[in-house]
């Protein structure tokens, strides 16, 4: 049973139930939108501070006196994974971060969902190195498209970023994976995914995670692509080893009330359905309903509706 009150942390999230990596906790290290790119698709919305800088946005020591207060309850996590709302190599401490959970919580695995721009730093490497398990985004491998889809900070190239990405490969002991999210009309061309796929084989990689829109995005015209199309993709991606991994199993039993909180927590950074928060978190609907119904009147949270379903998110 996870018995800490999420709404006592101001930069963990969740835990959440991911596709990837089963039950993680989310650490988010920098304010809401601070990234490198202002990609069409995100789900956290449009990047507010577009930058290069890698700074301690928020302190250090607070990151890891939260964990230290969290992980001291023995959660039953699969993952600890650095994410949220904005790029986290930017923070300077992520090294610092990382090295703590190791040493005083040596149990736990460690993930970094990143989109790979700053990888042309050997200090960036060397921090990011420290996890267990990389993924780091690839949408593009032509300077056109990369502009289109993830609209980097100007000082970005996406010959450098891909130079980057095979410096670390290199240099990595763990399991490392790209991702290609998908905006049907942009990269699934045979052109755009032939580029695509020869920068993948020139960094090396595990494998290969397909993505596409699933929550309301940043732009309006993004549209899901097809499962037919996704397979079409992975066969046309077939040899450099194209994954898919199933979610893991779900941790019950937690008072409903510190679930509600977790659930604003979630919701602010990561746009879900009912259905999803009712597996995420182990709720019954009629559990569910009535706290969505009075946060929206409160107007805590806004819906949109998706082909998918109704989505929530929280307001900053």
């Amino acid at each position: 049973m996870i018995s800490n009150k999420i709404n006592h942390y101001r930069y963990l999230f969740g835990p959440v139930h991911s596709r990837r990596l089963g039950i993680s906790l989310g650490i988010d290290l920098v304010p809401h939108k601070t990234c490198t790119l202002n990609c069409v698709y995100c789900e956290c919305g449009k990047t507010t501070r577009l930058t290069l800088e890698r700074d301690e946005y928020v302190p250090t020591e607070e990151i890891i006196n939260e964990l230290d207060l969290f992980l001291s309850g023995a959660p039953k996590l699969d993952f600890i994974t650095f994410s949220g709302a904005g790029e986290p190599t930017l923070h300077s401490g992520i090294g610092e971060v990382i090295d703590f959970i190791k040493s005083r919580f040596p149990e736990y695995r460690t993930a970094l969902l990143t989109n790979g721009t700053l990888f042309s730093d050997p200090q960036v490497r060397t921090h990011a190195a420290a996890a267990d398990v990389v993924i780091a985004s690839l949408d593009a491998a032509a300077a056109g498209c990369f502009k289109r889809i993830n609209r980097p900070h100007p000082g970005l190239n996406i010959d450098t970023i891909i130079d980057g990405l095979a410096a670390f490969q290199k240099e990595y002991k763990h399991r490392f994976f790209i991702e290609i999210f998908i905006v049907p009309g942009l990269n699934d061309t045979t052109k755009e995914l032939n580029s695509i796929k020869t920068s993948i084989k020139r960094i090396g990689s595990d494998g290969v995670h397909l993505n596409t829109l699933d929550r309301p995005g940043t732009e309006h015209w993004v549209q899901p692509a097809t499962r037919d199309s996704l397979r079409q993709i992975a066969g046309h991606l077939g040899d450099v080893g194209v994954i898919r991994l199933e979610p893991g199993a779900l941790e019950r039993g937690e008072p409903v009330e510190d679930m509600y909180q977790r659930i604003l927590s979630t919701i602010k950074r990561r746009p879900c359905t009912a259905r999803d928060l009712v597996n995420m978190f182990g709720l019954h609907q009629t559990q569910l309903q009535p706290f969505l119904d009075k946060s929206l009147k409160e107007g805590k949270i806004e819906k949109k509706e998706m082909e998918r379903g109704v989505f929530y998110w929280a307001r900053a």
